[in-house]
């Protein structure tokens, strides 16, 4: 069993961690302030190719594997996450779907103009009372003439006010199906745009759809298999958002021994103090299981493996883990921890807290990790 990383890996990882460290966090407070990311810094991750992470080399992009793209969203994770949802969203449930299951006119179409950034990518599947349970979806798709017909709201769609098409999941007939709908189509609007306490940039809006018009060609492989492809599209996300949590949690605790080397109490540093020497132990240990696990889920995807007990796990744990992790670094740099603008913590506590519940709640992942047992998937086969 080799464990080992590639060192033209390595390479593609030092450079995205120098672009969060140099370009970006050297900018978090600016960020903060102005609530947005910098159109610079969408630039160099545009110039960086991480535009197009998924999308294969003949249409432009990198079509990096799933593990590469791991390391990748771990370097993503040591910075705002408002970038690096803003860039996972586009180039992971927003492309994936395309180039798993598009039709060739639609990678043509499609994914070139995605991998160089100009056009946005979105995924539209959660409604006001639709979440992880996709068989409550109210949206539907009727078939018209040479037009589908999409009526429904969907809510929480990131990038949505920036994205040029959203890949959209209704109901027709045959069951849930997947389309991609222009953000110009007839019919489409960008409803309230929500303003959360962290994710700062990636901007999460609901898409309204009015009896929007779509030519028969926008419908993403077979009908009625929508669901199916959503679910392929998750396995990957899952696995790439508990990775971009073990970047946090490993910044996070950087940060924390840095601090805890620093501050002195009772005649010496904080870190020499027992109680936090082991709950450094702690975190190191949890921070390395979730790699593991992660690292493991992306291996069994790139083997062309369903890896759902195993996304999930990658996704529990990350969102689990890491955000314990992050909560006792903050609660080592103490009431400086809490001070709004002061240091970075504060800003990853914030980014953080939302990983136990978007792309299914830890409660979700619980109850497929669940399911998966019972279904006699206990032990991973290597």
């Amino acid at each position: 069993m080799d464990f080992s990383i590639s060192e033209e890996d390595r390479l593609l990882q030092g450079s995205v961690r120098d672009f969060v460290e140099e370009q970006v966090n050297s900018r978090w407070r600016e960020i903060e302030e102005a609530r947005a990311i910098p159109d610079a810094i969408i630039t160099q991750a545009r110039d960086l190719g991480l535009l197009g992470l998924s999308i294969p080399a003949q249409y432009g992009g990198l079509g990096l594997s799933v593990v590469q793209k791991a390391l990748v969203h771990e370097m993503l994770g040591r910075g705002p996450w408002g970038l690096s949802t803003y860039i996972s969203v586009h180039t992971g449930i927003g492309c994936v779907g395309i180039v798993r299951f598009g039709s060739d006119a639609q990678k043509q179409k499609y994914l070139p103009k995605m991998a160089s950034g100009e056009w946005i990518g979105s995924f539209a599947l959660t409604e006001p009372n639709a979440g992880s349970d996709a068989g409550a979806m109210a949206s539907t798709a009727v078939r018209k003439g040479n037009e589908w017909i999409l009526n429904g709201t969907k809510t929480f769609i990131t990038n949505a006010p920036k994205a040029h098409h959203f890949m959209v999941f209704a109901k027709s007939e045959a069951g849930i199906c997947a389309f991609l709908v222009d953000r110009e189509a007839p019919g489409v609007r960008i409803g309230q745009v929500f303003k959360t306490i962290g994710h700062v940039g990636s901007t999460p809006a609901e898409v309204v759809m009015e009896d929007c018009r779509v030519p028969l060609d926008a419908l993403i492989g077979e009908e009625g298999k929508g669901f199916e492809y959503a679910k392929r599209c998750l396995s990957e996300g899952r696995t790439t958002l508990g990775a971009r949590c073990v970047g946090t949690a490993q910044k996070a605790m950087e940060l924390a021994l840095e601090y805890a080397s620093e501050r002195k109490t009772f005649g010496k540093p904080l870190v020499e103090h027992q109680a936090l020497a082991f709950r450094f132990a702690q975190m190191s240990a949890r921070t390395e299981a979730t790699r593991l696990a992660c690292y493991r889920s992306a291996w069994l995807l790139d083997q062309g493996k369903p890896a759902v007990r195993d996304s999930s796990t990658a996704k529990l744990l990350g969102g689990e883990w890491s955000w314990q992790t992050v909560d006792e670094c903050l609660q080592i740099f103490g009431g400086n921890g809490y001070i709004s603008g002061e240091y970075m913590i504060e800003r990853m506590w914030r980014d953080l807290r939302v990983a136990r519940v978007y792309d299914g709640s830890s409660e979700v992942q619980q109850i497929v990790i669940a399911q998966q047992l019972r279904k006699g998937d206990v032990q991973t086969a290597w």
